[in-house]
């Protein structure tokens, strides 16, 4: 019909019927595109929440959407959540998202679910303070899991410093951060090759948060930017490491790991023994630079047992050079059938593990 119409003399056109037809195409070509961008954003972020992605996709597509309730819409009808529509596709979402009853409004609570390790062989190393770091002990861990064939590698946060954002007492002899993400891949590399089939994780610590808060404070309009986010600066998506942020948990078995900031304080005169007072179960944290261990039964004569572990950095820095702090690492070793662990707390002591 619409060939008909430009084949006649332009005299006889109904110029009515010819609009619509035009308004007809342009919308489903428009819809088609509408279409093309929710399906992207539906299979790249599928656990977001619809008004979360709605305005995400209208922010970066507004010429395509009149407004954030139209994208919102076309998320509904494409995830198959406008009851018996015709010609939705259910292949977008193979677990649908529950229903609002409530009408609830969109939570912005964080994710704090335990993230398990299940290898049988874990090394913990923990405050590295990149590029404070003490190479000879870092050493001494390594070579320990190499001799031991360990099968996970922990990194339990600060490997990275960042003393030049800091907003404590600054040294004036720091490195720029640039050096810091230089020395961070540098190692991080070499462990990758001389772990080459190990699980590597890296939790990040107190000190591995202020990139992203100075981010927050100083440079919002970059903030969610991907290019600038910490894991993409170290390329650990190339070295097959894998990230724990948000203060989250770590379960190997029985034993929960920390790296300690999580529980605030400044850990007392025995870490371990402060830890347990919080915690009540079986821990293990880094962050206070101490070596230190406590076990009390429960009532039911469960024995509960808290450890604190040594750091891996400067043990002289500018800012503390007299200090307690010690260094050392840990090794975990897994019943993958009764979840009980077994693990060492050790301290490096004039180049020597004891």
């Amino acid at each position: 019909m619409l060939h008909q119409c430009y084949t006649i003399d332009c005299k006889s056109v109904n110029y009515v019927v010819v609009n619509k037809i035009v308004y007809i195409y342009t919308n489903y070509k428009l819809m088609a595109i509408q279409k093309d961008i929710v399906i992207k954003y539906l299979k790249k972020f599928p656990n977001t929440p619809n008004l979360t992605l709605a305005k995400k996709i209208y922010k970066e597509n507004s010429k395509c959407f009149t407004s954030v309730d139209s994208a919102r819409s076309a998320i509904r009808f494409l995830a198959g959540q406008n009851g018996k529509v015709k010609g939705k596709d259910k292949t977008l979402h193979t677990n649908p998202k529950p229903l609002n009853p409530f009408n609830l409004p969109e939570s912005y609570s964080n994710d704090f679910t335990t993230y398990d390790i299940k290898q049988t062989s874990t090394l913990i190393i923990s405050d590295l303070h990149f590029p404070y770091q003490n190479n000879k002990a870092i050493e001494k861990a390594l070579e320990y899991g190499i001799e031991n064939k360990v099968t996970c590698i922990l990194i339990n946060g600060d490997l990275i410093d960042f003393a030049n954002i800091s907003r404590h007492e600054k040294d004036f002899r720091h490195r720029s951060i640039n050096d810091e993400f230089i020395a961070v891949r540098q190692f991080l590399s070499s462990l990758r090759d001389n772990f080459p089939k190990a699980k590597i994780i890296y939790k990040h610590g107190n000190h591995d948060e202020r990139w992203e808060k100075w981010l927050y404070v100083k440079a919002p309009e970059i903030f969610d930017v991907a290019d600038f986010q910490l894991e993409i600066l170290l390329r650990l998506g190339e070295l097959k490491i894998e990230t724990i942020k948000d203060k989250r948990p770590i379960s190997i078995g029985k034993l929960t790991v920390l790296h300690g900031h999580e529980l605030l304080g400044m850990g007392g005169v025995n870490p371990a023994r402060a830890t347990f007072t919080k915690t009540m179960e079986d821990t293990l944290v880094g962050h206070y630079h101490r070596t230190s261990s406590h076990s009390e039964p429960t009532m039911n004569n469960r024995l509960i047992s808290v450890h604190s572990q040594g750091c891996l950095c400067d043990m002289n820095p500018m800012f503390m050079p007299i200090n307690k702090w010690n260094l050392g690492f840990s090794h975990v070793t897994l019943d993958l059938k009764t979840n009980d662990y077994f693990i060492k707390n050790m301290k490096i002591v004039n180049n020597k593990i004891y």
